[in-house]
């Protein structure tokens, strides 16, 4: 069962959403029981559950009442200290940070792990990652959990709770700034028009220029501009103290090619630049249609394209919503 309280930060519900969907792709029955006014994600985290709708003075009662039988709870623990389990149901806590579990934003979490600090321009405020990346990566954090968890019980051995906590999460994936900090004494900074890769306009959006140093003489014959010949660029270390003046002859040379023009010049050159694609291309793209990355849903009588799992399991795809709920809509259990 999969229980955010109407109080909590909308981010423990995106990752409590995740892990739910996860365990429902992978074959379990997941109810979702949802305070009415909270903020929605929509088909993508909640396909193939049961909705319960209630109301949030009607919500721990609701809790208490399904989730008595569930193998698992995901909840915050705002909601877990108002419940008593019991001893075969296994709870997975969701909290924004072990000091302040309720209170936080995905925009402070990332700024007190220091994420916000690899990226945009030191002039400009701090920007959110985009989407949900840090929720959704507690998301899978907290699935792992609950698998161990439930391994742990099946084997007769003690079980849970199981603690994430996004700012855990955060840290975990930064851990290059914790090692920069104690090689070097200083934290990386946002390094804005004079960062090592940088992402910038080409004729048709957007294109990320990510070369490593043993790269950088198959980018200038790749690219055949002279500019980069200039004695400024001809070392790691000059090329460093240049940094913002070599981006911008970048982004001059690049703003005048289509996306399809760099990925085949990239492909040619062995470069690992990154055109930036929308998902309605990813769609269409070769490579994840061959992967069957996107799988048709129906949802209200209209046929989705939906991301499945990034996972395979002895070569095996998992549906999005499980196999048991393919074909199916999402349910509603009346309250």
């Amino acid at each position: 069962m999969e229980a955010i309280g109407p109080d909590a930060p909308d981010a423990l519900g995106h990752a409590a959403g995740l892990c739910g969907r996860m365990a429902a792709d992978l074959g379990a029955t997941v109810i979702r029981l949802a305070p009415s006014g909270k903020s929605e994600t929509g088909v993508f985290l909640h396909h193939g559950k049961r909705l319960i709708a209630t109301t949030a003075e009607d919500f721990l009662r609701h809790v208490a009442i399904h989730g008595a039988g569930a193998d698992a709870l995901i909840c915050d623990s705002g909601t877990h200290a108002h419940l008593s389990l019991g001893p075969q149901t296994i709870a997975v806590l969701i909290g924004m940070s072990l000091d302040e579990p309720l209170r936080g934003s995905e925009l402070t979490a990332e700024a007190r792990c220091g994420l916000l600090d690899l990226i945009g321009d030191p002039d400009r405020a701090p920007l959110r990652l985009a989407g949900h990346q840090l929720a959704y990566s507690a998301g899978l954090s907290a699935y792992l959990g609950l698998v161990a968890a439930l391994t742990q019980r099946d084997a007769g051995r003690p079980a849970g709770p199981v603690h994430v906590d996004l700012l855990d999460v955060g840290v975990w994936l930064n851990w290059k700034a914790l090692s920069t900090a104690a090689r070097t004494g200083q934290s990386p900074m946002r390094p804005g028009a004079k960062a090592e890769w940088t992402i910038v306009p080409c004729r048709d959006g957007y294109v990320a220029l990510v070369y490593r140093i043993q790269e950088w003489t198959s980018l200038k014959v790749a690219t055949g501009d002279a500019r980069l010949a200039d004695p400024r660029f001809e070392t790691v270390a000059r090329r460093s103290q240049n940094r913002a003046e070599l981006n911008a002859i970048l982004a001059d040379i690049f703003a005048g090619k289509t996306r399809a023009e760099i990925r085949t010049m990239a492909l040619s050159h062995k470069l690992p630049l990154g055109p930036v694609w929308t998902p309605e291309e990813l769609k269409r793209d070769p490579h994840m249609i061959e992967r069957g990355y996107f799988q048709p849903v129906t949802v209200d009588g209209q046929v989705l394209a939906m991301p499945s799992l990034p996972v395979l399991w002895n070569g095996r795809a998992f549906p999005p919503g499980g196999f048991a709920h393919a074909a199916q809509d999402n349910r509603t259990i009346s309250g």
